[in-house]
């Protein structure tokens, strides 16, 4: 069996669903980190997020961005690493609370924000063209995806393991 054949089979195609995900979400970050060096816009894609909710939201610590995004704290750490090295943020101590740290945009981090904001507008209209490309709404897919395994994750819906002995 060559290598392209096992990949093909229908089994393996709807077993690396995951995987698929995986590589058109890598896939299009990759292209748009191409637009977005076109934009004018210094940020890695990863970052993306975490700098649109602090120009949306205002300053916020660590655990504020991650509860809002839904990520990973270390996730949201590490992109605000990368933001402050880029003088896109800045932290200071909340005067109100010495214990904790806040993020805000910096006058560059705001204008890249702005053209972040200018840039959503325009990807929204090109996933527009892209659901009319593959005749669905990606993002709704994606969304119904994710709530169907809210309500019943991955391992509820494999078959439970036979208990040793088990002749039923």
């Amino acid at each position: 069996m060559i290598h392209r054949e096992f990949y093909d089979s229908a089994v393996v195609r709807k077993a690396y669903t995951a995987k698929k995900l995986l590589d058109l979400a890598f896939l299009i970050q990759s292209q748009v980190t191409q637009v977005y060096a076109r934009k004018g816009m210094v940020f890695p894609v990863s970052c993306s997020s975490t700098l649109l909710h602090l120009s949306k939201s205002g300053p916020a610590s660590v655990t504020e961005v991650a509860r809002a995004l839904q990520h990973p704290h270390q996730t949201v750490a590490q992109h605000l690493a990368t933001l402050s090295k880029l003088r896109a943020i800045e932290k200071r101590t909340d005067p109100a609370d010495r214990r904790r740290t806040e993020y805000f945009l910096t006058a560059f981090g705001t204008a890249q924000a702005d053209l972040l904001h200018q840039y959503n507008i325009e990807a929204a209209a090109v996933f527009e063209g892209l659901d009319t490309d593959i005749g669905a709404d990606l993002g709704d897919l994606l969304d119904n995806a994710m709530a169907a395994l809210d309500a019943r994750p991955m391992d509820e819906r494999f078959p439970p393991r036979p208990v040793a002995g088990d002749q039923s």
